[in-house]
């Protein structure tokens, strides 16, 4: 049973598009903001491939719950876990998305790198990274924020277990030598029978922890209303300030390129009165521009000399 689905990206997505139609970004802050689009970009997409394996599977079954994207704070810590599947045996499945369409690589020493369009470049490690969330899912799991069953007056402990789900089209290269937890590195179509080699055991303490359909969904539902989801302040991330602060700056009595139509309107007395608007244009080509536009060209005097330009000439004159 799905429990939770994936918090939706949409405003992140609008703020950062938004973000991108500033007259006033330099290369650089451009070149990152498109960076981060791509990256959200990604990771929607890789975990969709992961949720489609995870809810196909286990979607339907009273035996399983499946979590999406969840993010869990405890003692100053975050836990942000893409994917997070329990069964009635209390295991539980923490499963780590990662979008990699070309080849991945771990060496000898545990290192990750990625090789994507003919480059390579080094990854953090997604081994540690979901080890970091098993550890705060533990203490969450031991402290009382989760009423867990007990047995013999035992409070009963899930047993956690590390997945790493890759894209189905990437390739993996592995080391010759082993690493401890490697074997949890699998494609997105292996996810299936990689849990049914870890949860098919006869284990006597795992038998014994087998809770019922509707407690297996109370714990589900407990851990849910432990998810605080992220509010990114973009702004602040990037080193911008609000077009708020870049209207404060004292605007020129008598810009250039500025046109202004005359035009009746009437009252709700059916009065009629002469309307004044302003029409902004590009010195240079004449397109039409906002007034937030000729604004910021009109306050970088140096670069523009009094004059206004659309964002593309903008551009030609900075360069």
């Amino acid at each position: 049973m799905v429990i939770k689905e994936a918090d939706i990206r949409t405003g992140d997505i609008e703020t950062l598009n938004q973000l991108l139609l500033r007259p006033d970004l330099l290369t650089n802050t451009r070149h990152k903001i498109e960076q981060q689009l791509k990256f959200i970009y990604s990771g929607i997409k890789g975990e969709k491939q992961s949720a489609y394996q995870l809810q196909f599977h286990f979607g339907q079954s009273d035996d399983w719950v499946v979590i999406h994207d969840l993010r869990l704070p405890f003692q100053g810590r975050i836990a942000q876990i893409d994917h997070l599947l329990i069964n009635r045996k209390l295991q539980v499945f923490v499963c780590e998305s990662k979008r990699v369409a070309g080849e991945i690589s771990i060496n000898e020493q545990g290192e990750f790198s990625q090789l994507y369009n003919g480059k390579t470049q080094g990854m953090s490690s997604p081994l540690e990274q979901n080890q970091r969330h098993i550890s705060i899912l533990k203490n969450i799991f031991k402290s009382s924020l989760v009423a867990l069953p007990t047995r013999l007056g035992i409070r009963l402990q899930p047993t956690l277990y590390s997945l790493i789900l890759v894209s189905s089209e990437a390739h993996i290269r592995r080391p010759k030598v082993n690493i401890a937890g490697i074997d949890c590195i699998i494609k997105n179509d292996q996810l299936k029978t990689k849990v049914a080699e870890l949860s098919n055991s006869n284990n006597l303490f795992h038998l014994i922890k087998k809770v019922s359909s509707e407690t297996l969904k109370d714990i589900a539902y407990q851990l849910v209303k432990l998810h605080s989801p992220i509010q990114k302040d973009w702004y602040a991330y990037f080193g911008l300030s609000d077009y708020a602060d870049i209207l404060k700056v004292q605007i020129p009595a008598k810009p250039a390129n500025k046109i202004e139509i005359k035009h009746k309107t009437k009252t709700i007395d059916n009065y009629q009165s002469d309307v004044t608007e302003e029409k902004h244009f590009c010195i240079t080509c004449c397109k039409n521009i906002s007034l937030i536009v000729a604004q910021y060209c009109w306050n970088n005097k140096k670069i523009f000399k009094g004059k206004a330009y659309c964002y593309q000439c903008q551009q030609k004159i900075k360069q």
